[in-house]
């Protein structure tokens, strides 16, 4: 009897390198999450007073009108992408709490929480707005920029891999 119970507390304890993931998912989603709440200064301000506190606009729209424009279009999803900007890393944290409760569901809602700003990315201001953002950088700041994004989706894919090994963990 009294192996069993060992055996029962042995096969609930949490396996070393889900901790570790977790820990840093809880770390990333914390400042995902505080990025988000600054982001949300922008529900409060018009397209105009967003685009009028850069100052390197002026230089996109004289050298790169188009990158301009793109930026311009982009604003009219300001509101969405700031809510989503701090509704996604909410997702994922609840997804990592779960997995840190050793849920399988976690999984799954850490899934929709990484891969949701994708889609709305995608569906809304679009890839163009995003570089037409960094349009002013000049090329060596696009490239730094390109490396910082491709890094991202690294990582992201990364974790999930990573949690997918661990699925044999959860229940």
């Amino acid at each position: 009897m009294e192996n069993e119970s060992f055996d029962s507390i042995v096969m609930n304890e949490r396996p070393q390198f889900l901790k570790v993931l977790c820990t840093l998912s809880f770390i990333m989603c914390g400042l995902m999450i505080l990025m988000g709440l600054f982001g949300l200064k922008n529900l409060f301000l018009s397209p105009e007073e967003i685009m009028g506190s850069n100052p390197y606009l002026q230089t996109m729209q004289d050298n790169n009108p188009m990158a301009y424009q793109a930026m311009l279009d982009s604003m009219q999803y300001k509101n969405m992408n700031a809510i989503f900007s701090l509704i996604t890393p909410l997702i994922s944290l609840g997804g990592v709490i779960l997995m840190w409760k050793m849920k399988k569901s976690g999984f799954y809602l850490y899934l929709v929480g990484e891969f949701l700003p994708y889609i709305s990315i995608a569906l809304t201001s679009g890839i163009s707005a995003m570089y037409a953002s960094v349009s002013t950088l000049g090329e060596q700041g696009t490239t730094i920029i390109n490396v910082f994004i491709g890094m991202v989706v690294i990582f992201d894919i990364l974790f999930v891999v990573l949690y997918a090994v661990n699925l044999k963990h959860l229940k």
